[in-house]
């Protein structure tokens, strides 16, 4: 739990102090572009300085979750499935797995990203000698990788097969390769090791013996893991991966509100997930405390990210319930419709601010309304531990969805969660019974190419932001000040025609 239940009249007291600290109106509720951070006198010669040392920008996701960098990808359709998880992991966040799927495709997605990078492969893939090689190629192509061991029906490691072995073979007719065994074409002489090995004595055994694959092997010669020289690799070219301790790339995964919530959180729990969103767009309810208390009883080690609210009593209601994060946001996200709605929802800094206020040591995510780089720097000095990105992260390689193009420009459709037309979609999917009032709508997102540089930008933005109020940790940042502005204040930074 986040500690001693708090009164509301000490809740509000608290957030009033908090407010006051960060130079914030108190009665008055603003958004990013009404307030701008208050440069320092700095120390720091250069933003190379903060963006250099994975420590600087390092910050809680949970509790016991750590990230690299304080960048999350929505758990949005249009946003995050395994590949976007994947990107977003090797350069230091992580991504949610969305809810609007079936629940074995969640997990499927989950293991495609716990499997994607790994210091050891645990329970590698294998097949039988015996089984024809149009089989283990589809076996091969359904799981996505590259190699997979055989074994004897005593489960004795007798031969590999990679895409070497099958490189000329596998564009051979259906009848021709059923009539190969695998047996036939595979790799015999192996060079293995014992599970006790270090990746450093791997790396010497790998580049010695001229091999991409290491099996190793327990007492009686029955395959126990995997080190590849392309995992290797990976460690090299990601250094700021957000990885859990054996080696893997984190990964999280959302669930709503179904009535087999239970069996939901177990299965992504089992597939490996680092963290369970409960995602919900009315956070601030007695039906999500006590879901809550249900998926912590059950599943006391599951790091329970739950939102969206937009004030301090949510905030406290999910924390006192068990949450390990609390996703603040109520209709700032660009597609986004419920304030215009519903007449509900609180200026997305102000929002961020007081939640934080009562937060204690539960990290809050900012979830929507960043639109710039300065915006994602004021997140984080407002007390976000962690912002989470839709649009910003739509019509880029890794986010799903086709590459359209209209009058020679290429987009990809972002659509809100509570759109008519993903409303639709889940309804003819079977993932949905009834459609309610759309609270969001689909629009263009123009492509952006690969997340990385997109990634980058973001992070040289808030390196920037940093060295200008002098801070050179996260939590340096959150104890500078801010400012109200006015508009014509605001458009006074604004480029010029």
């Amino acid at each position: 739990m986040g500690g001693a239940m708090i009164h509301n009249t000490q809740i509000r007291k608290i957030v009033r102090q908090y407010l006051r600290s960060k130079g914030l109106p108190l009665h008055i509720a603003v958004t990013f572009p009404d307030i701008f951070l208050v440069d320092r006198t700095s120390r720091i010669k250069s933003r190379s300085e903060i963006s250099g040392s994975v420590e600087n920008l390092r910050t809680q996701l949970t509790k016991k979750t750590r990230l690299n960098i304080p960048i999350i990808s929505s758990n949005m359709a249009d946003v995050t499935e395994s590949a976007m998880a994947i990107a977003i992991a090797r350069k230091g966040g992580l991504g949610f797995i969305h809810q609007f799927m079936p629940i074995k495709d969640r997990v499927s997605q989950v293991r495609e990203v716990k499997r994607a990078d790994n210091e050891i492969i645990e329970n590698p893939w294998c097949v039988k000698p015996g089984i024809s090689l149009k089989e283990a190629l589809d076996f091969m192509k359904l799981n996505k990788t590259s190699a997979v061991l055989v074994v004897n029906d005593d489960g004795v490691l007798v031969g590999i097969l990679t895409n070497r072995d099958v490189q000329f073979k596998r564009y051979q007719t259906d009848e021709a390769l059923k009539s190969l065994r695998v047996e036939d074409v595979m790799t015999k002489a192996l060079v293995t090791a014992n599970p006790g090995i270090t990746i450093q004595e791997a790396i010497k055994i790998l580049d010695a013996k001229k091999i991409e694959k290491l099996p190793l092997i327990d007492e009686k010669n029955q395959p126990v893991g995997l080190i590849t020289a392309k995992d290797v690799v990976k460690r090299s070219q990601f250094p700021m991966a957000a990885r859990d301790r054996k080696g893997r790339l984190l990964v999280g995964a959302t669930v709503g509100l179904p009535d087999n919530i239970l069996e939901e959180v177990g299965q992504l729990c089992g597939a490996g997930a680092d963290a369970i969103l409960l995602d919900t767009a009315r956070a601030n309810a007695l039906r999500v405390q006590e879901t809550i208390q249900k998926i912590k009883k059950e599943f006391p080690k599951a790091q329970l990210v739950v939102g969206n609210v937009d004030n301090p009593e949510g905030t406290r209601l999910l924390i006192d319930a068990g949450a390990d994060a609390v996703k603040v946001g109520i209709g700032p996200g660009s597609a986004c419709k419920t304030r215009e709605e519903t007449g509900v929802g609180m200026p997305q800094l102000t929002a961020i601010a007081e939640c934080a206020a009562v937060a204690e040591d539960i990290p809050i995510i900012a979830d929507g309304g960043i639109a710039k780089g300065g915006d994602f720097a004021k997140a984080l000095a407002a007390g976000a531990s962690v912002v989470m990105l839709g649009s910003a992260l739509a019509g880029t390689d890794e986010s799903p969805g086709e590459l359209q193009m209209d009058k020679g420009q290429k987009f990809k459709v972002y659509r809100g969660s509570a759109s008519l037309e993903l409303q639709l979609d889940r309804l003819a999917k079977g993932s949905l019974d009834d459609i309610r009032a759309p609270e969001g709508e689909p629009r263009r997102v123009p492509y952006k190419g690969s997340v990385g540089p997109v990634i980058e930008v973001l992070i040289k933005n808030l390196s920037s932001a940093m060295s200008y109020v002098n801070a050179l940790t996260l939590a340096e940042l959150r104890e500078c000040q801010m400012r109200w502005q006015t508009r014509a204040g605001h458009e006074e930074g604004m480029p010029k025609s």
